[in-house]
């Protein structure tokens, strides 16, 4: 039987122009052509005491500036900053969501967003096809029943150092309105990398496609902790017949996952919007940090030269793109101290959740917890202390200390505990 809450979703089309760029790997990439359409996907719940809003964007990156400028954007249908989820899936073959010169980390991402005015413009047609699809969601809301399931989701991702299998899991919350539309949004960790930097073709990289094969009205893929986890070692080339085949591997786990559980009617969503305060590393001297650089690039062009695997290279690759990084992080950062991240904790269905302004390690996952990534923010890289000390491409690219991705997850499993001691 249905009840009193309602659930509504919709999607708009917001891909970029030809020769936008492209973020994610080293180097500039102007789009070239358009493989598949990147999609900006709603869902709003309604339910007494307000509306809550997801919003997942086929970019690379959602920082502090478009969220708030969504936020903005769409208060005017209820929906209130502190209800309000907005993620990227982090597709590689998409443009950077950033809005250049505004928010707490302007100064850092000084040198990589891009400034021309076609770019602003396209970031102002995302904001507008955001609030278009939250609208368009509000006016279909309706009754519905929903089913949610946790499971394995092997032969997509892995730990992109070792090639271990990920420690977080593939959940499934899976709704059916009265009218049987059907919504499934899906979570998992995993860098949506199957296309490599060679490519100049916009496309959600694996995500494309699997609306289609699930059979739903609307899916959503919702990236996880997935700063140590991608596709390196379980891709078998960088083309988009591998993207569809790793695609349709992630969409028969799905159905398997949830087609046994039944539909019930849902339980309101209860949760805590704040904000938690990390310190921010103290980068090296400029001149070190172009030590760094230059001795990690010569390690990766060995190791090409010597004609070392095709993974161990591109590993060996990445720490120096880290270094690269750092080396910009070195010359920006300044005198900034301390980061001020929003996180969301929330409960819905029997599930916790928790909104993560960045990509954090699924080593650091909790058990039972699903991490919404790259969500209402972007603080890079949160890594534990071991890839610090393994100097890890992760570590040189974060801006957040050392040891601050412990205490990240100690403080959301503290607000997760207060949740769900006040059931």
């Amino acid at each position: 039987m249905m009840n009193a809450m309602r659930i509504g979703f919709s999607k708009s089309d917001i891909t970029p122009p030809l020769g936008t760029e492209l973020g994610g790997y080293a180097g500039y990439r102007p789009s070239s052509g358009v493989h598949d359409p990147l999609l900006c996907k709603t869902v709003v719940l309604e339910q007494e005491g307000g509306r809550h809003a997801l919003i997942v964007l086929d970019l690379l990156c959602v920082d502090e500036a478009l969220y708030l400028r969504i936020a903005d954007a769409v208060a005017e249908l209820g929906i209130k900053k502190e209800r309000l989820i907005v993620s990227a899936i982090h597709t590689h073959a998409s443009p950077r969501g950033v809005i250049p010169g505004e928010g707490e980390l302007a100064k850092v991402n000084s040198s990589s967003a891009p400034k021309d005015p076609a770019f602003i413009d396209y970031m102002q047609k995302v904001i507008e096809a955001a609030s278009d699809a939250c609208r368009r969601a509000v006016e279909s809301l309706e009754c519905f029943q929903v089913r949610t399931a946790r499971g394995a989701l092997p032969n997509v991702g892995s730990e992109r150092h070792t090639g271990a299998a990920p420690k977080g899991e593939l959940t499934v919350l899976q709704c059916r309105t009265e009218s049987g539309k059907l919504l499934t949004v899906y979570n998992f960790p995993c860098h949506p990398t199957v296309m490599s930097a060679a490519n100049l073709q916009v496309s959600a990289d694996f995500a494309a496609g699997i609306e289609e094969l699930l059979g739903a009205d609307l899916a959503v893929f919702v990236n996880g902790a997935a700063g140590d986890i991608s596709t390196r070692f379980t891709r078998r080339e960088s083309s988009f017949a591998e993207c569809q085949r790793m695609g349709r591997i992630a969409a028969e786990q799905i159905q398997n996952v949830i087609s046994d559980v039944p539909f019930e009617d849902p339980e309101p969503i209860r949760g805590i919007h704040t904000t938690i305060t990390l310190n921010a590393r103290q980068v090296e001297s400029p001149e070190e940090a172009e030590k760094r650089l230059e001795e990690l690039t010569a390690q990766w062009k060995a190791a090409q030269a010597r004609g070392a695997d095709a993974a161990m290279v591109r590993t060996l690759k990445s720490y120096a793109e880290g270094a690269g990084l750092n080396l910009q992080f070195a010359r920006t950062m300044g005198d900034l101290r301390q980061l001020h991240l929003p996180v969301t904790v929330f409960r819905f269905c029997g599930m916790d959740f928790a909104t993560v302004p960045g990509e954090l390690f699924s080593a650091l996952q909790p058990e039972n917890l699903s991490i919404i990534g790259y969500a209402n923010g972007y603080y890079r890289y949160i890594g534990g202390e071991d890839a610090y000390e393994a100097n890890y491409y992760e570590a040189l690219a974060a801006i957040i200390a050392r040891g601050e991705g412990e205490q990240l997850v100690k403080k959301i499993e503290e607000f997760r505990q207060h949740l769900n001691q006040n059931n």
